[in-house]
């Protein structure tokens, strides 16, 4: 077995024992699945070609979980996917490593340094979309060395990775007009429009594009005012700070490999100068935009840049003089098994509430889910009402869909595209208020005015307790199956 391939399945298992060991502990020891799971179960239950917050890759790669409950628990689908999706992403940047620098000891110190993010691990378990961006990312830059310097043939690859990555997050489209630039100046790439094979990948990229055009269309640009929802004009200090907790890794890396003798200097291989001329541009227009513009979710959406960050650093620190890698990479693996095991602790002894946020919520769903099955002696199909009852489409066993309908005026993130009031009237509903809230407070109107002829007859008070022990009251309303609406009376 030669040296690089030993690498290489040192590569491989870290991979395969990283994805394994994050997916069981982060599944057994957190309380609920974030909000975004309901989000993505959501938008693949719909399936559409788009969502009110991204494209269709979200949706679509949680519809596998959704095909799959109960034999495989969509929650432990949740973390899975997750962890396996970065897990490709990581073996992505060995891969490219070993293209670029040529040595598989690089290549794997570029893999064992991603242990020093969170993006890899705890930060991107929140997210229904960034665990995607770091598994297609590597390669969008891969494949796009190999289709200018290797092959003609990995545009195509190019085309399938770059068109699943922007219909996982519009962000990658930031790479786009990068990449045709160095295509117009670089003698080497504009081989490409000589080429029948590059306008077959330009159109093959369309086509993974065109359905999410289509649906944006339908639906008022739902994604795109969402996002202008999330930022406003202003000087904002923030986005250098979420700068900073994004790619502090890479510093921290620098000031190790510098002294062991790492030096500094502008790469002379065009393949590591397309890398930077790509990559670059857009993280420094971001930051620029971002210091003038206020926006919650800045962290968010830098984080899937730190997936890269080893590779872009090695290019510019030249590292064949530095002839500790080996013990590198060993004291950044030690780094591994430190991270996950702090998270596991931190979980176990529930420190700033970790191990039992919404803890409560599995039971609850459950047993809500119950009530309705004493009540009518048949499956909960709907639920509807506050922003509780969204919980109970992901954790009552029966996976209702939500009652609330699409509008262009509202866009809702959470809806159901195929509902009529006929549904409901075969059916039934149920509807859950905000918690607090009591049966003579609340008033379900709202939430059925959208299908007229239904109304809700019946209401009962339910009571549980939270993470921290403190009852909390719940209203319940019910429309009935089987009946018939206002109108027919």
């Amino acid at each position: 077995m030669s040296e690089s391939q030993r690498y290489f399945y040192a590569a491989i298992g870290f991979v395969v024992v990283y994805a394994i060991v994050w997916t069981l502990v982060s599944s057994q020891l957190d309380p609920a699945v974030p909000f975004d799971a309901v989000e993505a179960l959501n938008w693949a239950r719909n399936a559409e070609f788009g969502s009110p917050k991204n494209p269709y890759m979200v949706g679509g790669v949680m519809t596998l979980g959704w095909l799959l409950d109960p034999a495989l628990p969509i929650s432990l689908y949740w973390y899975l996917s997750h962890f396996v999706g970065v897990g490709l992403g990581m073996l992505g940047v060995w891969l490219l490593s070993k293209r670029l620098f040529g040595r598989g000891d690089i290549a794997l110190l570029s893999l064992m340094s991603l242990n020093l993010s969170g993006i890899i691990n705890f930060d991107v378990i929140p997210y229904n979309d960034n665990y995607l961006l770091v598994m297609f990312w590597p390669y969008l830059f891969l494949f796009f060395i190999k289709a200018v310097y290797d092959n003609q043939y990995h545009w195509f690859s190019l085309a399938i990775v770059t068109g699943l990555a922007s219909m996982s997050k519009y962000s990658t489209c930031a790479f786009l007009p990068f990449m045709f630039l160095y295509i117009l100046l670089v003698p080497e790439a504009r081989k490409a429009f000589r080429s029948p094979v590059f306008y077959l990948a330009i159109l093959l990229f369309l086509l993974l594009m065109a359905p999410n055009a289509v649906w944006l269309y339908r639906h008022d640009y739902a994604a795109f005012n969402w996002v202008h929802s999330q930022i406003t004009r202003g000087f904002n200090l923030k986005a250098a700070i979420a700068f900073v907790a994004v790619f502090y890794p890479a510093v921290l890396l620098a000031l190790v490999l510098q002294p062991l003798g790492g030096t500094w200097g502008v790469p002379s291989a065009p393949e590591k100068r397309a890398v930077l001329f790509v990559f670059a541009p857009p993280i420094l227009m971001i930051l620029v935009y971002f210091l003038f513009h206020r926006g919650g979710r800045m962290t968010e959406w830098l984080q899937p840049f730190a997936i890269l960050t080893p590779v872009v650093l090695f290019s510019l620190l030249n590292l064949d003089r530095v002839r500790s890698l080996r013990k590198v990479s060993s004291s950044l693996l030690a780094i591994a098994v430190v991270v996950c095991l702090g998270y596991a602790l931190v979980h176990q002894l529930n420190i700033r509430g970790a191990g039992s946020k919404f803890s409560y919520i599995q039971n609850v769903s459950a047993e809500i889910n119950v009530t309705w099955r004493d009540r009518y002696d048949r499956p909960l199909k709907y639920v509807g009402g506050s922003r509780f009852s969204r919980w109970l489409t992901f954790y009552a066993p029966d996976r209702p869909a939500i009652t609330t309908p699409w509008s262009n005026d509202k866009k809702p993130s959470i809806y159901n595209a195929r509902i009529v009031a006929s549904d409901i009237m075969e059916d039934g509903a149920l509807f859950v208020s905000n918690p607090g809230d009591n049966c003579e407070q609340t008033n379900f109107e709202e939430n059925v005015f959208d299908f007229p002829g239904i109304d809700i007859p019946e209401k009962q008070e339910y009571w549980f307790r939270d993470e921290k022990g403190r009852q909390v009251r719940l209203c319940l309303g019910f429309s009935p199956p089987h009946r018939r609406s206002r109108q027919d009376m």
